[in-house]
């Protein structure tokens, strides 16, 4: 993804402030759903902006290992958030070009995170960006 995003002039970076447990995973898979969310957010987000992968432990009702994809992009409204991970949906946010795509990566990053035991949403706010997270239990 930095090709494309040093092609956008966004900053793509990564933090993380702990070390995390080893899970148990097809790191094909997860690797093809932070792909997705990572060249999402590239798509989304206008030049000069930034996208960040975060990764942190979990501890609350279950342990595990929280990863969010937040970018600077133009958000997604709320009555869209619930149905995004839905096949062949796509938003458009007010004031943004369509852009091409088929509507199923974020149905796979569901199907993906949810067949390792995890969970995966949105939380976004038009103007002022996407953060895309999901949980895996260690």
């Amino acid at each position: 993804m930095q090709p494309l995003a040093e092609a956008k002039k966004i900053d793509l970076s990564r933090k993380t402030t702990e070390a995390l447990p080893i899970l148990e995973m097809d790191s094909e898979r997860i690797l093809q759903a932070l792909r997705n969310l990572i060249g999402n957010a590239v798509k989304f987000t206008p030049a000069g902006g930034h996208v960040t992968l975060s990764t942190q432990l979990t501890n609350g009702r279950t342990r595990g290992v929280t990863v969010s994809v937040a970018d600077t992009g133009p958000g997604i409204p709320e009555e869209n958030l619930s149905s995004i991970f839905d096949k062949y949906r796509q938003v458009t946010p007010k004031g943004s070009h369509p852009v091409k795509g088929t509507g199923l990566g974020l149905a796979l990053v569901k199907e993906i995170i949810t067949s390792h035991g995890g969970r995966v949403w949105a939380e976004s706010k038009p103007g002022q960006g996407s953060t895309f997270i999901f949980v895996l239990p260690a």
